[in-house]
């Protein structure tokens, strides 16, 4: 699984480099196409790899403030203390890692765009900008409505895009 997503991710920058480069235009659309394939497949991976566990939790003010008063150990923590506090003595075992610019606290609580809703969207850009380029090739609005027809609440503009030719 680990090399079909490195392999994903290395046809995924390829493809983007050749769009950039403006001798190779004639093949646009077939690129685009390729990369809302290749962001359909990161779609089914992220489905087959169990996701990371979420916090309960949601980020609001009062989950932060409660968060910032105590200390991992459960201790009373004054807010100097919290800030003072370098990014190796709250993650012993990565020194080398950065703290977020959000703050930990509350770059922990939250709530992240889940990985398969984020490459369904992906798909559907690269796929709506090879639509937006060639507006009669049915094969794009057959991939768009597969994708809408997966996602909740979208059905109607699925069956636009089977139909749309």
């Amino acid at each position: 699984m680990e090399y079909l997503q490195e392999f994903i991710y290395y046809a995924y920058t390829f493809y983007t480099a050749l769009l950039e480069r403006e001798t190779f235009s004639d093949y646009r659309p077939g690129w685009l196409e390729a990369l809302g394939d290749l962001a359909r497949y990161r779609i089914v991976i992220a489905a087959m790899v169990p996701a990371p566990p979420r916090p309960s939790r949601t980020l609001t003010a009062a989950a932060v403030r409660s968060r910032l008063r105590t200390s991992p150990d459960g201790s009373a923590m004054s807010l100097s203390r919290t800030m003072s506090t370098t990014s190796s003595e709250k993650h012993p075992a990565r020194p080398d890692s950065p703290s977020p610019s959000v703050g930990i606290v509350a770059a922990r609580l939250m709530e992240v765009e889940p990985e398969k809703d984020r490459w369904r969207r992906v798909a559907r850009d690269w796929y709506a900008e090879g639509v937006a380029g060639t507006p009669g090739h049915g094969k794009l609005h057959h991939h768009l409505g597969l994708l809408s027809r997966e996602a909740e609440g979208e059905e109607l503009r699925g069956v636009y895009h089977f139909v749309k030719r």
